[in-house]
């Protein structure tokens, strides 16, 4: 997967985020990409339980590397 590059106004805007800003945004993307996998998880196993879904993906999260 290539991203785009990014747009000068962009970077500068992250440039000028102060750490607390670029944590929250961090943690936004982080639980955009837990809540995609859940999604991707009830979607591929609909006989799991709520509970089982959710063990399953922290599970694989705690695994991720970056």
């Amino acid at each position: 997967m290539q991203l785009e590059p990014l747009h000068p106004i962009q970077i500068q805007r992250f440039r000028e985020m102060s750490f607390a800003e670029k944590w929250a945004v961090a943690q936004g993307l982080w639980l955009m990409a837990r809540d995609a996998r859940l999604a991707a998880s009830r979607r591929a196993n609909p006989h799991l339980t709520e509970e089982e879904h959710q063990k399953s993906v922290a599970r694989e999260f705690a695994r991720t590397r970056t």
